[in-house]
């Protein structure tokens, strides 16, 4: 079963860049508050090992700064006041650029704790 996304969990995009979360304190595990969907989306991004590149039509690479959509990963069935917590089926797109292609389709997630589980 999934596991429940906190602040201490780790969120990144697809190349080394790691979200900055910030969960809501309703409800934690290990005392580390839960994430919401807008805990995730339009969150920025730090360090992503994409290196800027461009050509004669303009740029081909660009890292990723901000995550643009979260597209799964929300709990059926835990929420906090109507909301689905993040669980570690956690996928979405940033606003980075390989090879001409963006946004980025890589979000993904590592939960960091077994003791909440849900679907």
């Amino acid at each position: 079963m999934p596991k429940v996304l906190t602040e201490s969990s780790i969120v990144a995009c697809g190349h080394s860049g790691t979200v900055k979360v910030s969960g809501s304190k309703k409800l934690t595990v290990n005392g580390s508050p839960i994430l919401l969907k807008s805990s995730i989306e339009g969150q920025s991004v730090t360090s992503c090992t994409t290196v800027p590149a461009s050509d004669a039509s303009g740029p081909t690479h660009k890292p990723c700064t901000k995550v643009a959509l979260v597209t799964a990963g929300e709990a059926e069935k835990l929420m906090i006041g109507g909301i689905s917590v993040m669980i570690d089926t956690l996928a979405g797109k940033t606003d980075g650029m390989v090879a001409k292609k963006t946004p980025q389709e890589l979000l993904s997630s590592t939960a960091n704790q077994t003791k909440l589980i849900t679907v």
